[in-house]
């Protein structure tokens, strides 16, 4: 079986779908090829900045992601230990300075808002991408189900383990870093109010490790992820299952709050982190790689999806811009680059602070301005994608290259 398209957009995950919709926007067509036989995305919550959800405006899902999404005042940092205030990281104060708010979804959710405006005819389920055979005027897309597409340009949004990026560069050779994730999802009925006071937003930070939970789906259930340093191997992945027992010992004498909310687990996954080579291999020639199949990262600072979204929009604005789409990638990469670098840097860094492993010096930091995880980062949440799209980006130089 064979079809030709102008252009095919690897993947139906968030970016992939964010892609669609920007495309759409600006009256380009593109037909999405997904491996599951369900649009679906593992995981459980997914945050969403002030500059990504004007991405997300700006390609026409605004309402949408308005309905489903949970806007948080603000985090509320504690000491996992004694429970002491640490921070408060006001979000409504974040959305009226830079024009736009800050939403956590189920991501189920999400997905669902970015799929229901595309037509689904253009949406291939089934589609297990398993190479390309590149070609001087096209690129061929081939699947495990016996389809062979023939693509103009394509957009890879295949995710962390991308096809696309493995058969143009190689492997990646990913790095563990000693560090592993728990996840969570919690009835919010089963959670006393007063644990998560006073925002419904809260962080635990604490020697080699970090606690965070919150509401989503309008305070249905509550989102549990963490992170902490191990000397054990742990495997990569999205839904390994886990322990809840062994999650509980991974937090030694939490306070009273955060050992209520570890008394409710029943059932967690766990995942290790590791860390790939920050590269300029985001594509050549008719072939374009987005989302986490071009910059996978640590989730230290919350915005994995928040890049794919600035992602979709950048590229469908010089898609619309440039008469050769050749030309559009290019001029893509050469302003995306050095911003995501960046954030990927801030991402590695923050976990420095909230690994500290002594309280005190962690507090004094937090005190002084300098040491806040929160407090160096208004360089991404204050970009405009609208009107900075096609300008070299501003990287503050502790996180430039």
């Amino acid at each position: 079986m064979s079809a030709s398209c102008g252009i095919a957009i690897a993947g139906g995950g968030l970016a992939g779908l964010a892609a669609a919709n920007a495309l759409k926007t600006f009256g380009i067509k593109a037909e999405v090829f997904e491996a599951a036989p369900a649009l679906g995305e593992i995981g459980a919550a997914v945050n969403t900045s002030p500059q990504a959800v004007k991405a997300l405006q700006a390609i026409g899902v605004g309402e949408k992601i308005a309905a489903v999404g949970h806007l948080s005042p603000g985090i509320y940092t504690r000491n996992m230990q004694t429970g002491e205030f640490l921070e408060f990281n006001d979000r409504f104060k974040m959305a009226e300075r830079y024009g736009a708010p800050y939403y956590s979804f189920h991501r189920a959710d999400l997905l669902d808002a970015l799929a229901s405006g595309l037509d689904h005819s253009a949406i291939h389920l089934a589609h297990r991408l398993t190479g390309i055979e590149e070609r001087p005027d096209h690129t061929v897309l081939v699947f495990a189900n016996g389809a062979r597409v023939e693509a103009e340009f394509v957009i890879g949004a295949d995710g962390v383990r991308s096809v696309i990026r493995q058969a143009l560069y190689g492997d990646d050779n990913p790095t563990y870093t000693g560090q592993m994730v728990w996840r969570a999802l919690l009835n919010a009925n089963d959670v006393p109010s007063e644990v998560l006071e006073p925002t419904g937003h809260t962080q635990w930070v604490g020697p080699g490790c970090h606690f965070i939970a919150y509401y989503i789906r309008k305070r249905k259930f509550v989102n549990i992820v963490t992170q902490q340093d191990t000397d054990k191997w742990v495997e990569e992945g999205w839904s390994t299952r886990g322990d809840p027992d062994e999650m509980r010992l991974s937090f030694p004498n939490p306070e009273p709050r955060l050992a209520k909310l570890l008394s409710l687990v029943t059932e967690c996954s766990k995942w290790g982190l590791f860390t790939r080579p920050l590269t300029q291999n985001w594509g050549r020639g008719r072939i374009q790689l987005i989302g986490d199949a071009a910059h996978a990262m640590l989730p230290n600072a919350g915005q994995g999806a928040c890049q794919a979204f600035e992602d979709a929009y950048i590229l469908a604005r010089w898609l619309e811009a440039c008469r050769d789409p050749v030309e559009a990638f290019a001029n893509f990469r050469r302003v995306r680059i050095p911003r995501v670098h960046g954030v990927q840097r801030l991402s590695l860094s923050n976990a420095g602070f909230k690994h500290m492993r002594d309280s005190e010096l962690q507090k004094e930091s937090i005190s002084a301005g300098t040491g806040s995880v929160h407090g160096n980062a208004e360089w991404v949440w204050g970009y405009d994608p609208l009107g900075e799209w096609d300008k070299a980006p501003l990287v503050p130089q502790v996180y430039a290259a």
